[in-house]
């Protein structure tokens, strides 16, 4: 995944700079899909998620363990043989058979030499002092292989496993989400920062004709021709100017390094934003009627819920398997050293072991942890109702900012049609002498304003339109 990311990045970046750092909103988008911290947070809880579903599914399976050791004795444990404490004091404890014990046809002679025979084997002569007999070696090493596997466990690992693909699902959906967000987002600061910077221009105009009109109402003043109460009162709007301008020149610069920190682009790299001349296509997908079923259907947070409401209910039919038995069968390839005659060799053993186990009573503690989890299940429903009942009520709201977005967009069309023509009469009347310069400045700058406040309308549209995706869970629409 990160190489593939690399290679989209490069594809990324090398037109925009063959291009001298411009940018389209679709190149934007891209960008962001690329770069978002979201993404990639939610990309590694993905990798997470399905891990861990792996894993579940392992658990299936045998499992094989390996273990070793070495064990070095200080004292090596030992019997010890004492045929005078054996004999009852007598030293002998082959000298006081009596014949009426004996079996039939034996006599104490005969018993006597068995005795002794017996005695000799273990620890030789009777009338010797006490033997002393080893019961292992100092050195003693073991090598064990075991197999393991659950035969049953009463569901407890089937439902682990459905639990952990739910949340694998959650996960994936929380992905979208982020990925939607990230698109939304790109798209809305593209469209903000051209505005910002339309504002700076159009401020700055204002600025410089509010300039130029205090200039000449001075000269006025100055030859006693015009009133110094208005031209203190140019000179207040001139201040209240030049302050709009800062702002907005502040306001772009902070809007151009949050969008170049949302895309990972360099901040002292210059960046020319690139918009459609003309509005593209704004035709739904889908009639506005279906766009809440459309909702209901894709959102990635509704499907993140109805993902994590299903892996709580399987965590709690979980809970029940504590309460029937679980058998498990082991298997054990043993090596060791010393052998069973006590000499320094290894030898080789197997055993199989069949085991059962029952939890008879665990305090109430199993049922406490089903009522937990069917109480975490309830709560995420409700939260995923009161989801699905403003989903209804955020999508009417993006559908309705987009339809007084397309409005504001024809008053603002109409507007700018007007203030051309104002301009148009106005530059007439200043080459024949009819206005001066100031009114010329003015009528410019209220051109400026008209077109500021059409690009003000599209841009509104265009993020109006981003927000109805968004609110209906549409997928963003790049090439990756």
């Amino acid at each position: 995944m990160f190489i593939a990311r690399v290679f989209v990045l490069l594809g990324l970046l090398v037109p925009a700079l063959a291009l001298g750092g411009t940018l389209t909103v679709e190149e934007a988008t891209e960008l962001a899909l690329v770069h978002s911290h979201g993404i990639r947070a939610a990309e590694a809880g993905e990798e997470k998620a399905r891990a861990e579903a792996h894993e579940a599914l392992l658990q299936f399976f045998p499992k094989l363990t390996a273990s070793a050791g070495y064990t070095r004795l200080d004292q090596v444990p030992f019997v010890t043989f004492d045929l005078s404490q054996m004999s009852g004091g007598g030293g002998d404890p082959c000298a006081d058979i009596s014949e009426e014990e004996l079996p039939e046809g034996w006599t104490v002679d005969m018993a006597a030499s068995f005795c002794y025979m017996i005695m000799g084997w273990l620890v030789g002569d009777p009338n010797a002092a006490a033997s002393v007999i080893p019961m292992g070696l100092k050195d003693n090493y073991f090598a064990k292989l075991t197999v393991e596997q659950v035969v049953f466990a009463g569901g407890a690992l089937h439902q682990a496993h459905a639990a952990t693909r739910d949340l694998h699902r959650a996960a994936e959906e929380q992905v979208r989400l982020a990925q939607q967000k990230a698109v939304y987002d790109a798209q809305a600061g593209f469209y903000q920062l051209v505005l910002a910077r339309e504002a700076v221009k159009v401020t700055e105009e204002a600025s410089e004709t509010i300039d130029a009109y205090v200039r000449d109402l001075q000269a006025i003043v100055d030859v006693g021709a015009g009133s110094r109460a208005d031209l203190l009162a140019a000179q207040a709007q001139q201040s209240q100017a030049q302050l709009d301008a800062m702002r907005s020149a502040h306001g772009a610069k902070v809007a151009e390094m949050a969008f170049k920190v949302m895309l990972g682009l360099p901040q002292e790299e210059p960046l020319e934003l690139v918009m459609d001349e003309e509005a593209p296509s704004w035709d739904l997908p889908v009639g506005r009627e279906g766009l809440l079923s459309e909702a209901y259907r894709r959102r990635p947070d509704l499907g993140a819920l109805d993902s994590n409401i299903d892996a709580l209910r399987h965590y709690g039919g979980a809970t029940w398997a504590s309460w029937l038995p679980a058998v498990v069968v082991m298997g054990n390839l043993n090596w060791k050293n010393p052998n069973y005659s006590l000499e320094p060799e290894w030898y080789r053993s197997a055993d199989i072991t069949v085991a059962a186990s029952w939890n008879l009573w665990d305090r109430g503690a199993a049922l406490h942890r089903h009522r937990a989890a069917r109480a975490s299940a309830r709560q995420l429903s409700s939260h995923r109702e009161l989801l699905a009942e403003m989903m209804g009520v955020e999508v009417q709201m993006a559908v309705s900012s987009f339809d007084e977005a397309a409005a504001e967009l024809e008053v603002a069309e109409a507007g700018l049609a007007q203030a051309e023509e104002a301009y148009r009469l106005e530059h007439e009347r200043f080459l024949y002498g009819m206005a001066n310069n100031t009114q010329l400045l003015g009528a410019h700058t209220a051109l400026s304003g008209a077109r500021l406040s059409r690009l003000q309308a599209q841009t509104q549209l265009r993020i109006s339109h981003a927000a109805v995706r968004k609110a209906v869970g549409w997928d963003p629409e790049v090439n990756r």
